[in-house]
C-alpha cells in the first residue's frame, strides 16, 4: 500500500509541477 501511495504522490507532484493548476478540474484523471 505504501508503494501505491508513493507512486501516486510522485506522479501527482510531477504533473502539478509540470502543469500548474490553471483550472481546478478534478474530473480529469
Amino acid at each position: 500500500t505504501f508503494l501505491l501511495i508513493g507512486t501516486l504522490g510522485i506522479i501527482f507532484f510531477a504533473i502539478f509541477f509540470r502543469e500548474p493548476p490553471k483550472v481546478p478540474s478534478k474530473g480529469k484523471k
